[in-house]
């Protein structure tokens, strides 16, 4: 038997539940956990499904969630809409028990492929320079920021997790190989083809930019 989608809320309906938050209804926070908890963990688990546990993904939605419902009015309804700003937040949520998971469990292949990584090497043991903290450091930046450039809906729909990740870097004028190397997943190149693999998507996603915005003009 084939199992349905989780289908997100409309555009309309999030309107509606977010401004029933705003004004205080008693019922909106469990009707919002329970219209966004289930699709925000299957898109998660989709765009995570080889770094953490779905329970992970579970946890670090709800935690989205529930960041929103206390404080509603860090979203920004003229920046993007409500299913894009739980879908960062979740991530970021995410990236934090990614954190937590490798302080504890050292030894796993991805952290040792950056422990003997050339380029990345000399991060190692300085949380204020490794690229792995410094990528979420800057997610954390991004999720609080309110000024930076806003993205064409159309460019925004079509981004994958690591796009999503690298367009906020670029936004946040980051400016270290290394660094797009973890968001892109990498780590593991030579620093050589690290420097190719993040050229070629930046370019990329700067070309959409262009294109997109050359046509709303």
């Amino acid at each position: 038997m084939t199992v349905s989608p989780v289908t997100s809320p409309s555009e309309e309906e999030a309107r509606a539940l977010y401004e029933r938050l705003l004004a205080g209804d008693p019922t909106a926070p469990s009707d919002f956990a329970v219209a966004y908890l289930d699709c925000l963990t299957d898109w998660l688990v989709k765009h995570n499904w080889s770094t953490l546990h779905p329970n992970d993904c579970a946890t670090a939605a709800g935690e989205a969630i529930l960041a929103l419902i206390k404080n509603p009015k860090t979203y920004n309804p003229k920046r993007q809409t409500l299913e894009v700003y739980l879908r960062k937040s979740a991530q970021g949520d995410l990236m934090n028990i990614l954190r937590s998971e490798r302080r504890h469990r050292k030894g796993r292949a991805d952290w040792e492929a950056v422990e003997h990584s050339s380029a990345a090497g000399k991060y190692l043991g300085d949380e204020e320079t490794n690229p792995e903290f410094v990528l979420e450091r800057r997610q954390e930046e991004a999720r609080t920021t309110i000024n930076l450039p806003s993205v064409p809906e159309s460019v925004q729909a079509g981004l994958t997790s690591e796009e999503e990740k690298v367009l906020e870097l670029i936004q946040m004028r980051e400016r270290r190989t290394a660094v797009y190397a973890v968001a892109l997943g990498i780590s593991q190149l030579s620093f050589g083809e690290q420097k190719k693999e993040v050229k070629k998507v930046k370019d990329r996603l700067k070309k959409r930019l262009e294109r997109a915005r050359g046509s709303d003009g």
